[in-house]
């Protein structure tokens, strides 16, 4: 299966709930919560941290948190098994146009 997507890791964030929300409002990019105040993103291969960190509000003019956006090129771990599928059917995924 071809990647079309870029996966993204966003940690630190200082405010969980109001970043989740902005997260409810980003589609067609697709999120998981992997922990408090964690989450993996699936955005278009062209979607670049900066975007991501302002779309999300965290580098926005009206930001809603502090936290890193980290774009993600290579991965490796232990960890749910659900997590793995979701990242390997996501980033597969035709998301459209923003």
């Amino acid at each position: 299966m071809p990647t079309l997507n870029t996966l993204f890791a966003i940690i630190a964030v200082s405010n969980s709930a109001a970043l989740e929300a902005r997260l409810q409002t980003i589609a067609p990019w697709l999120y998981l919560k992997v922990a408090d105040g964690q989450w993996i993103l699936v955005a278009p291969s062209a979607t670049t941290s900066k975007e991501v960190s302002d779309r999300t509000g965290i580098s926005a003019a009206e930001s809603v948190s502090n936290g890193i956006v980290l774009r993600v090129d290579g991965y490796f771990g232990r960890y749910a098994p659900s997590v793995w599928e979701w990242m390997n059917t996501k980033l597969g995924a035709d998301l459209g146009a923003a």
